[in-house]
């Protein structure tokens, strides 16, 4: 008897759910999902700011914040923009925290035998196999250069952001990157004592 009762119920729910769903308009429903958005991730909807600006800085915030989780959350809104003025604020923002860049250089294709020497013997580098890689760590913002530079090199030129495109200029390289629509850094560069232009890039989200 339990059971017929049950079941009756819940029959009843499953006629009366299609019926009240169809009586929501879609401005309804598209305002109980922005609620509930909202409701699960008040950061999300902070960076989606209809306003431009409060977006920005929202992004510009998190990110400066330390807090990891916060920090990953507006690094991909950023970088995965399809506004590459959002991608390029995004990096500027991120590189103000003075993060360590692993630079991945792929040597598969390049024939000078000079390439593994200068890999090794600058910035502490290591080989696998044709690719290389250097870390190296984000200095303070020159104001007046308008970029980046590294904590070896305080006065140089590290990273420089400008409107069309990321120029890496450390010691013993000479590069140039976009940021791809996955949100990495890809270019290529000229290295030192290396005839041939070099693959790299910078991977920016985990």
């Amino acid at each position: 008897m339990k059971i017929k009762a049950i079941s009756a119920v819940l029959a009843a729910m499953l006629t009366i759910g299609p019926a009240a769903a169809q009586s929501l308009t879609p401005e309804q429903i598209a305002a109980m999902v922005d609620q509930k958005m909202n409701e699960l991730n008040p950061y999300q909807s902070l960076l989606n700011d209809p306003d431009p600006e409060r977006s920005r800085l929202a992004m510009q915030v998190m990110l400066e914040s330390g807090d990891p989780e916060l920090v990953r959350m507006a690094l991909e809104f950023g970088l995965l923009s399809p506004s590459q003025t959002v991608k390029h604020a995004a990096l500027k923002a991120w590189l103000g925290t003075r993060p360590v860049i692993t630079m991945r250089f792929d040597g598969t294709a390049v024939r000078d035998g000079s390439y593994p020497k200068t890999i090794t013997n600058s910035w502490s580098g290591s080989l696998d196999g044709k690719i290389g890689y250097w870390r190296i760590s984000v200095g303070d913002y020159l104001e007046e250069k308008h970029c980046f530079a590294n904590t070896r090199s305080p006065e140089d030129c590290f990273v420089t952001v400008n409107v069309d495109s990321i120029f890496f200029t450390p010691t013993y390289l000479n590069g140039r990157a976009i940021i791809t629509d996955e949100g990495s850094l890809a270019g290529k560069g000229q290295m030192f004592n290396v005839d041939e232009q070099v693959p790299f890039s910078v991977k920016l989200l985990n």
